[in-house]
């Protein structure tokens, strides 16, 4: 698993040059995550997203983000949690965090990384989910 998450996130640096991670791998920080212009009081948020033991075959389920996020109107997102406590477990490194109900409708991992489902495409669908494209 460990060589497959470190691909993977070689590939994301180039996208998101400031992401950190967790020691084991087992998380993924963008520290400034942009969020839809327009839609919230805010224009980006810290990501931060577990990357599950039996990644690639589990999901990761859930992203935590700022505590505070609002949407323009001042109400809270659909499916979001002012707390550090998702329902997969906590946030892996302290903060204030609130985290999305969210889970990708299907995952389907391959062997090759561009031939499944993999952490760009999980991404792909978080941006979905801010834009209020997808229900979580």
């Amino acid at each position: 698993m460990h060589q497959r998450v470190a691909d993977e996130l070689e590939r994301l640096k180039n996208q998101f040059p400031g992401l950190k991670t967790g020691e084991q791998l087992n998380w993924l920080l963008i520290p400034s995550f942009h969020l839809p212009e327009g839609r919230f009081q805010q224009s980006e948020t810290p990501l931060l997203v577990v990357i599950p033991p039996g990644y690639p075959n589990t999901g990761p389920d859930n992203f935590f983000v700022r505590r505070d996020l609002q949407l323009r109107d001042g109400s809270a997102p659909a499916a979001f949690n002012a707390n550090n406590n998702s329902s997969s477990g906590p946030a892996p490194i302290g903060g204030e965090w609130g985290w999305f109900s969210w889970h990708p409708q299907l995952w389907r991992p391959a062997a090759i990384i561009e031939q499944g489902d993999n952490l760009e495409i999980y991404l792909r669908g978080v941006s979905m989910c801010l834009r209020g494209e997808e229900t979580p």
